[in-house]
C-alpha cells in the first residue's frame, strides 16, 4: 500500500483534479449565465409589452370619449329623418348626412395613435412565441380582445362617413345597425375585462420567471 502511495505522482493528480473541477465549475457557470440571460430576456419583453397594451388601452380613451358625444348626436336628431320615423337609426342617418364628413374625419385622427400602438402590439405577440412564455394563448386571446375595440371605433368611423350611402337598402340598414352595437360602456367594459385576463398572464410568468433565478 505504501509503495503505491509512493508511486503515485501527487502534483500529477491533484492538477488533473483541479482540472476537472474548473471544467465543472465553468459548465455550472454557463448554465446559470445561459438561464439568467433567458430570464432577463423575458422580463424584458413583458415589460415592453405591458407599457405597449396600456400605452393602446390609453390611446383609446379619446375615441371612446367621442364616440358618447356620437351617440348623443345620434339621440338628439331622432325624428328629423322624415316625420314618421322617430327611431334611433332615422336619427342615426340624419346625423350623418349634417355631420358625417367632419366627425369622421375626427375620429379618424383620434384613432391614429391607438391604430399605431395596435400595430406594435400585434408584432410584439408574433415575437413573443418564441420565449416559451406558460399560458400563452391566454395572452394572444386578451390581446386580440383589446385590439378589437380599436377595429369596433374604425367602423363607427367608417359608417357616419359614408353620407352618400342608399339608406334604404337593406344592407346599409345592417350596417347602422351593426355601427349601433358599438357602445362606450361596453368598450370600456371589454377593455376592462381584457386588460384583467392580459395581467393576469403577465403576473403568472413573473412569478414563474423569478421563481427559477
Amino acid at each position: 500500500m505504501c509503495a503505491f502511495l509512493k508511486s503515485v505522482d501527487w502534483l500529477e493528480l491533484i492538477q488533473t483534479i483541479a482540472a476537472c473541477l474548473t471544467v465543472v465549475a465553468a459548465f455550472l457557470a454557463i448554465n446559470t449565465w445561459k438561464h439568467q440571460s433567458k430570464a432577463q430576456k423575458q422580463t424584458d419583453f413583458l415589460d415592453i409589452l405591458t407599457d405597449t397594451v396600456h400605452e393602446y388601452i390609453e390611446a383609446l380613451s379619446r375615441p371612446q370619449e367621442y364616440l358618447k358625444f356620437l351617440r348623443i348626436g345620434f339621440e338628439s336628431y331622432r325624428g328629423l329623418h322624415g316625420s314618421e320615423d322617430d327611431s334611433l337609426k332615422g336619427g342615426v342617418i340624419s346625423y350623418i348626412e349634417k355631420n358625417g364628413e367632419h366627425d369622421a374625419k375626427r375620429m379618424w385622427k383620434y384613432l391614429e395613435p391607438s391604430g399605431r400602438l395596435a400595430s406594435k402590439v400585434n408584432a410584439l405577440v408574433a415575437r413573443g412565441q418564441v420565449y416559451g412564455f406558460a399560458e400563452y394563448d391566454q395572452c394572444r386571446r386578451s390581446v386580440e380582445m383589446l385590439l378589437w375595440q380599436h377595429q369596433r371605433l374604425q367602423v363607427v368611423a367608417s359608417m357616419i362617413g359614408s353620407t352618400s350611402l342608399n339608406w334604404a337598402n337593406p344592407m346599409v340598414q345592417q350596417s347602422i345597425e351593426n355601427m349601433l352595437t358599438v357602445q362606450p360602456e361596453n368598450v370600456v367594459q371589454l377593455l376592462k375585462e381584457h386588460d384583467v385576463d392580459f395581467i393576469e398572464f403577465v403576473n403568472t410568468n413573473y412569478k414563474r420567471i423569478y421563481a427559477g433565478t
